[in-house]
C-alpha cells in the first residue's frame, strides 16, 4: 500500500491530457511502455534491497556497493531532492485544492510570498507534521486511507466509465487522432539537437511523460530498517505495487479516450481526468479522489524524506542529531529540516513547478543509472551479510544492464531547456544556482564534514 500511495498522485489525475496529445490514439501504449520501464527499474531496486535492509534507498545501496565517496554525493543529493520533490507535491495539491474550493478566486495561481495560497501551504505542511509526530502506526492509518481512497475513485472512473460507454454506446476514441487534440512535437536530443518528428517520436515523447506517473517506486526502501523483514517483503512489493498501479494507468486513460479525448486535451478544470465526464456526482467523485491521492502522496513523501537525512546521519555524513526520534520513533530534526526545504524551495521560486521538478528529474537520471550498477556489484559481493542472498543472473546482471541502457537513454532524451531557459529563452538564473547549490556546493560541504571527522578521529 505504501508503494501504490507513493507512485499514484497527480499524475494520472492531472496530466492525461498531455500524453493523449502527443500520442494520440496510441497514448494507452505510452502508459504500458512507460509501466515496463518503471517496472525493470522498481525489479532493480527490489534486488537492491535484497542485499541492503537500511533506511535510504539509492544511498544506502550505492554506500554498500561502493563506500562513501559515490554514497555521500548520491545520498545527499536525493535527500535534498526528495524534500524539494515533497515540496512541489504539496503546493501542486494546495493550488488544486484552492482551484476545487475557490473557483471564483484567484488564489490558486498567486504567485506571491505572503498570499493565502502561501498561508494554505504552510497549514498544510503542519498537517503533515501532525501526522507524523505520532509515529509509523498513524502513518500507516494515513497511508492505507489515502490508498483505499485513491484506488476507489480511479475504480468508481474505470467501472461507471465503462458503463456510461456500454449503456450509451458512446465512442470517441477516434478523436484522439484528430487535428484539435493530436500535436506530436519534434523530437531532439538533449531537446536542442531535432532528430526526428510524427508518430513514433510523440509516443516516446509522450512515453517519457507517462513515466513520471510511476516514479514514487523509488522511495518505498527509504525506511526499510522500519520494515518487517524487507529483504524478503520488498522485492515481492515493489514490482506488485508497479503491476496493479500500470493496470489501473492504461484503463484510465482507455475510459477516458473512450468517453472524450478531445474534452481532456482541451480541459482548463483542475482535475483534467474529470473533463471527460458530464456527470455532476460522479465528477465530483472523481475530484475528491484526486484529492484523496494527492493527500496520500504527501503522507508518503512527508514519511520518506526524514529517513533519507536519517541514513546520512546514521553513517557519520551529517550531525548525528538529525537521527533523534520522539517516543514514537518520529526523527523530528530530520522531519524538520525535510519541512523547512519543502517549504524554501517552492516559495524562493514563486511555485514555480517546472523548476523544481528539474531537479527532481536530474537527481532521478543519477539515481536510475547509478543504482543498477550497484546492484551489480551487490551481487558479486558475497561476504558478510549479502553472503546468505540466492543470486540469479537475470535479475543481478541482466535488467540492470537494460534499466541502465534506458535511464542513459532517457537522460539524453530529456528537454533541459525547460530547465535552464524560461519560456521566453533567456537564462532562468534561479534554476541554474538552485542547480549549482543542490549538486555541487551542499555535497563539497558533505564531503568536506566527513573527511574532517575522519581525520579528527
Amino acid at each position: 500500500m505504501l508503494g501504490v500511495n507513493g507512485i499514484i498522485g497527480a499524475g494520472i489525475f492531472l496530466t492525461p491530457g498531455t500524453v493523449i496529445k502527443l500520442a494520440g490514439p496510441v497514448a494507452p501504449l505510452a502508459y504500458l511502455l512507460a509501466g515496463l520501464f518503471a517496472g525493470i527499474m522498481a525489479y532493480v531496486f527490489a534486488m537492491a534491497a535484497k542485499y541492503v535492509k537500511t533506511n535510504g534507498a539509492c544511498y544506502a545501496y550505492t554506500n554498500a556497493a561502493f563506500g562513501q565517496r559515490v554514497g555521500i554525493y548520491v545520498g545527499v543529493t536525493h535527500a535534498i531532492t526528495a524534500s524539494i520533490a515533497w515540496g512541489v507535491l504539496a503546493s501542486l495539491f494546495v493550488s488544486t485544492l484552492l482551484k476545487v474550493l475557490f473557483p471564483d478566486k484567484p488564489w490558486a495561481n498567486d504567485t506571491g510570498l505572503f498570499s493565502v495560497k502561501t498561508l494554505t501551504l504552510v497549514v498544510f505542511i503542519a498537517v503533515l507534521l501532525i501526522i507524523n509526530l505520532f509515529g509509523n502506526r498513524v502513518i500507516a492509518w494515513a497511508n492505507g486511507i489515502s490508498t483505499v481512497g485513491k484506488v476507489f475513485a480511479l475504480a468508481v472512473f474505470i467501472a461507471g466509465g465503462l458503463w456510461i460507454v456500454t449503456t450509451q454506446h458512446l465512442n470517441n476514441y477516434a478523436t484522439s487522432g484528430s487535428a484539435g487534440g493530436y500535436h506530436p512535437p519534434p523530437f531532439a536530443l538533449f531537446g536542442a539537437i531535432e532528430v526526428g518528428h510524427g508518430a513514433a517520436a510523440g509516443l516516446l515523447l509522450a512515453t517519457m511523460a507517462a513515466l513520471y506517473a510511476f516514479t514514487g517506486f523509488e522511495s518505498i526502501a527509504n525506511a526499510a530498517e522500519e520494515m518487517h523483514e524487507p529483504d524478503r517483503t520488498l522485492p515481492k512489493a515493489i514490482p506488485l505495487a508497479i503491476l496493479g498501479v500500470g493496470a489501473i494507468y492504461v484503463l484510465a486513460v482507455v475510459v477516458a479516450m473512450l468517453l472524450g479525448s478531445n474534452t481532456v486535451v482541451g480541459s482548463d478544470q483542475p482535475v483534467t481526468l474529470a473533463a471527460s465526464i458530464h456527470n455532476d456526482v460522479f465528477r465530483s467523485i472523481i475530484i475528491v479522489g484526486a484529492l484523496v491521492s494527492m493527500f496520500g502522496i504527501n503522507v508518503a513523501g512527508s514519511f520518506g524524506a526524514p529517513r533519507l537525512w536519517t541514513a546520512l546521519s546514521d553513517n557519520g555524513i551529517l550531525p548525528a542529531r538529525l537521527s533523534d526520534q520522539n517516543r514514537f520513533g518520529v526523527p523530528m530534526l530530520a522531519f524538520g529540516v525535510t519541512a523547512a526545504l519543502a517549504l524554501a524551495f517552492p516559495l524562493a521560486l514563486r511555485f514555480d513547478a517546472v523548476n523544481l521538478t528539474g531537479l527532481a528529474v536530474i537527481a532521478r537520471f543519477i539515481q536510475f543509472i547509478i543504482v543498477p550498477i550497484a546492484l551489480i556489484a551487490l551481487a558479486r559481493n558475497a561476504t558478510g551479510d549479502r553472503a546468505a542472498a540466492k543470486r540469479n543472473a537475470f535479475t543481478d546482471k541482466a535488467l540492470p544492464i537494460a534499466a541502465m541502457a534506458i535511464s542513459v537513454a532517457l537522460a539524453v532524451f530529456f528537454d533541459y531547456r525547460t530547465i535552464f531557459l524560461t519560456a521566453q529563452g533567456r537564462a532562468n538564473y534561479f534554476s541554474i544556482v538552485l542547480i549549482v547549490v543542490t549538486f555541487i556546493v551542499v555535497p563539497a560541504i558533505a564531503y568536506v564534514r566527513y573527511y574532517r571527522n575522519r581525520r579528527s578521529a
